[in-house]
């Protein structure tokens, strides 16, 4: 079957300190092709830059009628999104995703264990790291 494959990742080097150098990545693969995407701030969590991730992933997505499965190795995101956790914190962040989520005809969402010989998670946390180096540097 046609499907998008995704995963995220996100770094916090500070994990929320002022002047932590933060990034994220997302890779989307389709027939056979991959994109590795990334970017980075300062000053947020892990959890955030995880969540950054998915949502620049999900925009990344024209054609949200192909069916998509998203792989973090972030419980908090996958169980949110999922709508097994409640939504505490990060509300504006969460509304975007929510509201970009709602947009697919099809997504679904899968833990997978981080840091584990899945190629394409180690790839993302590999980027993901990069840019939060990178904002370490910058700051």
């Amino acid at each position: 079957m046609d499907r998008i494959i995704v995963y995220t990742d996100g770094s916090s080097m500070g994990n929320g300190s002022t002047d932590s150098g933060c990034g994220w990545a997302c890779k989307l693969i389709y027939q056979g092709h991959s994109l590795l995407k990334s970017g980075g701030d300062i000053g947020k969590t892990n959890n955030q830059m995880e969540m950054f991730a998915v949502l620049n992933a999900m925009r990344s997505i024209h054609n949200k009628d192909i069916p998509v499965e998203l792989y973090s190795d972030s419980q908090y995101v996958v169980e949110t999104l999922k709508g097994n956790f409640t939504i505490k914190k990060n509300m504006e962040l969460w509304k975007e995703i929510m509201e970009e989520m709602r947009k697919f005809k099809d997504i679904r969402f899968f833990w997978v264990k981080g840091h584990n010989k899945n190629i394409h998670n180690i790839d993302v946390d590999r980027r993901a790291v990069e840019e939060s180096k990178r904002r370490m540097k910058t700051k």
